[in-house]
């Protein structure tokens, strides 16, 4: 498999580092594909707590005096 180079940030670049170690990654490729597959539940899903609702239910409870979000 070819190989690409792509350009980022230096904090980008610190946070990869951090997370190799941390992962106990040989590669950044490694990391990089753990985190894009890393599962986990959109705000969605955290606040309807795994049950089907509605998006209007959902927000009920969220507006403040003004009708705001």
């Amino acid at each position: 498999m070819g190989t690409t180079t792509i350009q980022i940030e230096n904090p980008t670049k610190e946070l990869l580092n951090e997370l190799k170690k941390s992962f106990h990654s040989k590669t950044y490729d490694e990391v990089i594909q753990m985190l894009v597959r890393k599962k986990g539940k959109s705000a969605y899903g955290k606040f309807s707590k795994g049950q089907r609702i509605s998006t209007k239910k959902l927000v009920e409870g969220l507006r403040d005096k003004r009708d705001r979000f």
